[in-house]
């Protein structure tokens, strides 16, 4: 087996996943739900641009605002004004299918049919395989949340 020194494996390694998505700055820029569904629009204000010259929406960033879609849904759903307690992301199957280079209004939406949500004891609720598509189709999956109501 071959041991590679650390020269060598920086070499190799993403400057972006060891620290530039550490520089990112994002919010959202709008938020709108109803029973079933929740979209949010991202903005990107900072960024580390990559060697290639042009921005591209990350799977790590896209993770954390997947988990805020659900945070979101699973309060506003269950009738709460703020957080009960973390809220978990569980379970995230997700397809990159094509680069997000937009900083602007960035589309997250989570679709969260009736029979995805369940109540496993008083003061928690599961959300199973609620639908995500982001930016049209570009990221999609499904991702499955824990939310406290107490």
């Amino acid at each position: 087996m071959i041991q590679l020194t650390s020269d060598q494996q920086r070499a190799y390694m993403s400057d972006y996943l060891e620290n530039g998505w550490r520089e990112e700055r994002m919010s959202f820029s709008s938020v709108s739900l109803e029973p079933g569904y929740i979209d949010g629009r991202i903005d990107v204000e900072h960024f580390q641009m990559p060697g290639d010259g042009q921005f591209h929406f990350s799977a790590q960033s896209a993770m954390i605002w997947i988990s805020q879609l659900g945070i979101i849904y699973g309060c506003w759903d269950n009738k709460m004004t703020k957080k009960a307690g973390e809220v978990y992301l569980r379970d995230l199957d997700i397809k990159f299918k094509r680069s997000i280079n937009t900083t602007e209004a960035v589309r997250f939406e989570g679709f969260f049919p009736k029979h995805c949500k369940k109540q496993l004891s008083e003061g928690l609720v599961y959300y199973k395989n609620a639908q995500i598509h982001v930016e049209g189709g570009a990221f999609t999956g499904t991702a499955s949340f824990l939310v406290p109501t107490m």
